[in-house]
């Protein structure tokens, strides 16, 4: 069997049993579904299925493809993310709590894996009654974003090498006070020239990197997750100096002044692990952007 080790790491095995649901789904058991009308409970357990999985079974792994939405009934769940070649787990999840809010919200590959922390009842939502419940009830659908941003940002902070030392509870406290920015695709984050004022970090997404030449404007970058984003600036530090486009929809960490001052306050040591990292893609980029510019 499998079993959650003193390090925090996660070993594996066990299988999926499934059932069928009727009205499991109430506001009573599940807190994000108060306030729903009855007709869109109706709608969610119409679509659902019990689902009965034994501890340690991989419900979801670091990449797939958008799954359906889970309620959690009985039992626990372990959010993990690949660290030094194993499991970590970053969060735990009990019953009454809900999970695949990323890949059904964004449609995007996950950022973490989940497994059975013990066995459990899960209870399987379809993706497109999910999809019109949001569209009908705007009270449930802002409680879930409000959730999965969270998330994504505790995910992305126990990842990146800059806040990786943090303990949960300061990565909870950070990401409390700090804001995601949704870019979607063919968007202009900011142009060459514009005034600098913030940086961003990728929490997921591609975006392009462009200088204009003489002759023509140029990609000299595609940056993905975990990348910075504005770190190189013009005119003494007040322009930027080059332009953002989405490749795809972006969703992106804000650092702007009050960003800045919250992680000051709650975690002082990432500022200079902040600093340098965003120095040495800084110089990089630099280097990439003189290069373009001489061979256009």
């Amino acid at each position: 069997m499998s079993k959650i080790n003193e390090e925090g790491f996660l070993e594996l095995s066990g299988v999926n049993q499934i059932g069928v649901s009727n009205d499991a789904l109430n506001a009573q058991r599940f807190p994000i579904l108060q306030g729903m009308s009855p007709l869109n409970l109706r709608v969610l357990n119409q679509y659902s299925r019990i689902m009965h999985v034994s501890k340690g079974v991989e419900m979801m792994h670091a990449g797939d493809t958008p799954h359906d939405l889970y309620f959690i009934a009985e039992g626990s769940i372990a959010v993990a993310k690949q660290h030094a070649g194993k499991m970590k787990v970053i969060a735990q999840l009990k019953a009454g709590d809900v999970y695949g809010e990323y890949g059904a919200l964004r449609g995007k590959t996950r950022f973490a894996s989940i497994y059975t922390a013990q066995d459990s009842k899960i209870i399987r939502i379809d993706l497109n009654s999910f999809q019109q419940v949001i569209d009908a009830d705007e009270d449930f659908r802002t409680r879930i974003f409000k959730l999965m941003k969270e998330r994504m940002l505790n995910s992305f902070l126990s990842g990146h090498p800059v806040f990786a030392g943090l303990d949960q509870g300061e990565r909870m406290g950070l990401s409390q006070g700090l804001t995601l920015i949704d870019l979607p695709r063919d968007e202009l984050l900011f142009e060459a020239g514009s005034a600098a004022s913030d940086h961003y970090m990728i929490l997921s997404g591609e975006a392009e990197v462009r200088v204009r030449s003489e002759k023509q404007e140029m990609v000299v970058e595609i940056r993905r997750d975990n990348d910075v984003l504005g770190e190189t600036r013009a005119a003494k530090g007040s322009k930027y100096a080059y332009s953002v486009c989405a490749v795809n929809n972006l969703d992106l960490l804000l650092l702007n002044q009050a960003a800045m001052l919250h992680i000051k306050q709650l975690a002082p040591s990432v500022l200079p692990l902040l600093a340098q990292f965003m120095t040495k893609q800084a110089k990089k980029t630099t280097v990439a952007i003189q290069k373009t510019r001489k061979t256009s």
